[in-house]
């Protein structure tokens, strides 16, 4: 994204503007808006006019991306949803805090009626498939039978269609007994036959049960996670190079990267994690705006953060921003921007 002025619209750096680098994630910096959108961006439009200082915005491509930015001479200020934490308070410096989070759980959403609940994780499109498969295996059996018995069975002498449909009758039989009938009688081509369309009945009812009971195995591990000691033994994904990430190492927890919210929703959905851990207020953004009522956010917040505001280490800059965060509280703006993103608390 270009620079831009602080109302949104691309242009040239004015001299001497702060260069404030930004990340999308919402709703702290929304993606994909023409100019920037969001609570942090709010929060530093109004900082930046109490100081009388004109800035550009600098995207980055991911939160990872921020402080470095800072660290090269990039950009002077970064602002998004970046923790405080004492090891990247060695590397640059950062103002009060203006945003209390941690870390939270989101899942897919359980229906509470067992029954419907039971249905809704049942794969129908995998069934469908399977079913299909199915039916076009008993309809190339039905035609080996015909083919194999017209000359000696007049029940296969009819036309095509009643003849297939005696056809798949026998195919079905042996699917459902392992049997042809005529057990004396029997030729070489029914006992090599008969044996082989059992098995194939064998096999794709095997993946048919396996299909279903995977699934809803999934189901009910997803359902039983409702806190982060849960987690252990689930697959879970996080966007890597942030606290979730740096947590989720520190108990050992292996995990999935997660660029963006709809690649999160989409693993969800498809059941490739079981859990995606991350910043509370993004997953409760995520759940109440881009679930559809398919996301549940489970258990309590833990491992609490706070976000600030970042320069470089020693930066005068410090001392202004925070005074302008103080005046803020003090006058009641902050929390007519923050009823603007959030609920009241």
């Amino acid at each position: 994204m270009p620079d831009a002025s602080p109302d949104g619209r691309s242009g040239s750096v004015p001299p001497g503007a702060l260069r404030v680098a930004i990340t999308p994630i919402a709703p702290f910096v929304m993606p994909q808006t023409a100019a920037p959108e969001g609570f942090s961006v709010d929060l530093w439009n109004e900082i930046a006019r109490r100081l009388h200082v004109q800035f550009t915005w600098t995207t980055v491509p991911t939160r990872a991306d921020l402080l470095p930015a800072i660290q090269r001479g990039d950009a002077d200020v970064a602002i998004a949803a970046i923790t405080m934490t004492p090891e990247r308070e060695k590397l640059v410096d950062f103002s009060l805090p203006y945003f209390d989070s941690g870390l939270q759980i989101v899942v897919r959403a359980q229906n509470d009626n067992a029954f419907v609940s039971a249905l809704s994780s049942v794969p129908w499109l995998s069934i469908l498939q399977l079913v299909a498969i199915a039916i076009a295996i008993v309809f190339l059996l039905a035609n080996l039978v015909w083919l194999l018995e017209r000359k000696h069975d007049p029940r296969f002498r009819k036309p095509y269609l009643r003849a297939i449909g005696e056809g798949v009758w026998v195919t079905m039989l042996i699917i459902a007994t392992g049997e042809h009938g005529e057990r004396d009688a029997a030729n070489l081509w029914r006992r090599l036959l008969v044996p082989a369309m059992w098995l194939i009945g064998v096999v794709l009812i095997a993946q048919l049960t396996a299909t279903v009971t995977s699934s809803q195995t999934v189901a009910r591990l997803q359902s039983n996670i409702r806190g982060p000691d849960d987690l252990p033994g689930k697959s879970i994904g996080t966007v890597p190079g942030t606290a979730a990430a740096d947590y989720l190492n520190q108990r050992g927890l292996p995990f999935v990267n997660v660029n963006t919210a709809t690649d999160g929703i989409s693993m969800l959905m498809r059941g490739d994690v079981q859990a995606i851990v991350y910043d509370a207020p993004t997953l409760q953004y995520w759940a109440a705006k881009r679930g559809h009522g398919v996301l549940a956010v489970v258990g309590p917040i833990f491992r609490p953060e706070k976000y600030g505001i970042v320069v470089t280490n020693g930066n005068g800059l410090r001392k202004k921003i925070n005074e302008a965060l103080l005046s803020m509280y003090e006058d009641g703006t902050y929390e007519q921007i923050y009823g603007k993103w959030f609920s009241s608390r």
